[in-house]
């Protein structure tokens, strides 16, 4: 699809024809503050859990409107299974160009819903969307379901990754939901490049700060560190407190007590760089 060309032009002004990427706003410098002594120094990461959510997810809102771009086809109504947390990233990307809806039968989810996009529980409505994506990866949306998609482009994100093992290969019942819908355009959302269990954006954030801290830890004079991350399908699914888990998020993804600062970021955004998102073209 040209530029000229979008999935429903009369949504669109003249600084609409292409989604619009985020810039990389992160400074480089480096946050240290004295710790216990004045030898030793506490450095922080200026990325925050957030923004490595936000950037992971990024990366296949990327993928996602590189496909979507390349076909000619019309596009009203887009209905997105899964509002954790991918589906949230592609809600705020899609409703640029088409009328979207996200499906959760998780009602508090509806909290991280922008206000200007529709939330649903219910999952019929996929029966009278142009475009359905399911993000809800192991255990989510059933190939009997899959059956009700009859629009024009169907997309699943693959939960599985290039470090998933045979157990977790085997409950990927991806092939089977694409052949039960009925659109003519169909499609896998991929993302690898971190030998990582899942492609999840929860699972792939937890590898790079992982390993980051690993990374850290090698460093002459570093004492210990530590991660800002928490268990936040607890937050979200058992306290189901979304506030708390935005909260939670802002924290700086790497803290390091070392003798000589050094940029926490630099090596969380190598990691960054290494992960790739693509759709596989499966129509």
């Amino acid at each position: 699809m040209s530029p000229e060309r979008r999935i429903n032009p009369e949504r669109e002004n003249s600084s609409e024809k292409r989604i619009p990427e985020r810039k990389n706003t992160t400074k480089k410098r480096i946050i240290s503050e004295n710790g216990i002594t004045s030898e030793v120094s506490t450095t922080k990461s200026l990325i925050t859990v957030k923004d490595l959510l936000e950037r992971i997810i990024e990366k296949k809102c990327s993928a996602v409107s590189n496909w979507i771009n390349s076909l000619d086809v019309d596009i009203e109504k887009t209905v997105i299974m899964g509002a954790y947390l991918t589906g949230i990233g592609l809600s705020m990307m899609l409703k640029k160009i088409t009328d979207v809806t996200v499906v959760d039968i998780h009602p508090h989810l509806g909290n991280l819903v922008e206000m200007d996009i529709k939330f649903a529980s219910e999952i019929s409505v996929i029966k009278d969307a142009d475009l359905v994506i399911d993000t809800t990866g192991l255990g989510g949306l059933t190939p009997d379901t899959a059956r009700n998609i009859h629009g024009k482009i169907f997309l699943v994100e693959d939960p599985t990754s290039d470090g998933s093992d045979e157990m977790i290969k085997g409950k990927n019942n991806t092939p089977d939901r694409l052949k039960r819908a009925t659109t003519p355009h169909k499609g896998v959302l991929k993302t690898q490049g971190l030998n990582s269990k899942t492609s999840g954006t929860m699972t792939l954030t937890h590898e790079i700060i992982r390993k980051s801290l690993e990374d850290a830890l090698k460093k002459p004079g570093v004492l210990y560190g530590v991660t800002g991350m928490e268990f936040y399908e607890g937050i979200l699914f058992k306290e189901k407190n979304v506030h708390k888990f935005l909260d939670l998020t802002k924290k700086p993804a790497l803290i390091i007590s070392t003798l000589e600062p050094f940029s926490c970021d630099d090596i969380i955004q190598g990691y960054l760089d290494e992960l790739d998102s693509w759709v596989e073209d499966v129509s």
